[in-house]
C-alpha cells in the first residue's frame, strides 16, 4: 500500500520548519549533546584511550573549544556564548519571513550536528574499548592536520549523502545541509593544509 500524495514525508520537516521554537530546540538539543559526546570522549581519552591514540594538540578540533575541551570544563561560557548565539541568529532568520531562507539556514546548522554526532559516536566507542584496551594494541599519534584532514573527508562524504538527498527530494533543508557540511570540510582541509608542516628535506 502506498501513500499518497496528502500523506507527505514532508510533514514533520514542515512541522519544525513553520514553529521556530520546536526548530531552536532542536538545534539546541542537539548542540548540547554534542558537547555531551565531545567532553565524554575527552574523558575517556584522559582515562586510559591515550595509551594507545596520541594527539598532540588535542582532540577537539574547533580551536573556540580547544582549552575548555582540554580542562574537560562542565561548564563553559563559551558553550553557552555560541548556544545563544546560533538561537538567535535562527530566530531573526525565521523573522525575516523568508521561508527558504531559513530553510537553508536551519539545515545547515541540523546538517552539521546530524554529521558531527555519527563521527561522535564512532570515536566514543573506539576510546571506550581502547582505554581498556580491548581489541586496541600498540600505539598511533595523530597530528593535528591529519586529524582536520580526516575531519574534512567524513563532512564531504556527508555533504554528498545531503546533496544526493537533495536531488532526490529537493527539499531545500537538506540543501542547507549539503552547504553546511561541504563548507566545514572545506574549511578543515584548508586548516589542514595550513597546518601541515613541510617534510624534512634529506640530507645529503
Amino acid at each position: 500500500m502506498f501513500l499518497s500524495a496528502a500523506v507527505s514525508s514532508t510533514w514533520l520537516l514542515d512541522l519544525f520548519l513553520n514553529n521556530i521554537w520546536l526548530a531552536i530546540s532542536l538545534w539546541a538539543g542537539l548542540y548540547c549533546l554534542d558537547y555531551i559526546f565531545t567532553m565524554t570522549s575527552a574523558r575517556f581519552y584522559r582515562d586510559g584511550a591515550k595509551q594507545h591514540y596520541s594527539f598532540p594538540e588535542g582532540i577537539e578540533l574547533n580551536p573556540f573549544f580547544q582549552d575548555d575541551v582540554a580542562k574537560i570544563r562542565t561548564f563553559s561560557f563559551r558553550f553557552f556564548l555560541l548556544l545563544f548565539y546560533v538561537a538567535g541568529l535562527l530566530l531573526i532568520a525565521y523573522e525575516l519571513n523568508v521561508p527558504w531562507a531559513f530553510a537553508l539556514v536551519w539545515g545547515m546548522f541540523v546538517g552539521i550536528q546530524l554529521a558531527n554526532h555519527c563521527r561522535h559516536i564512532r570515536n566514543l566507542i573506539v576510546f571506550f574499548y581502547a582505554r581498556q584496551s580491548a581489541g586496541v594494541s600498540g600505539k598511533i599519534q595523530y597530528e593535528h592536520w591529519f586529524s582536520l584532514r580526516l575531519s574534512s573527508v567524513d563532512f564531504f562524504c556527508f555533504g554528498v549523502l545531503f546533496l544526493l538527498l537533495f536531488l532526490f527530494w529537493g527539499n531545500l533543508f537538506v540543501l542547507g545541509a549539503t552547504l553546511g557540511c561541504l563548507s566545514l570540510a572545506l574549511r578543515h582541509l584548508i586548516d589542514s593544509v595550513r597546518k601541515r608542516k613541510p617534510l624534512p628535506k634529506d640530507e645529503t
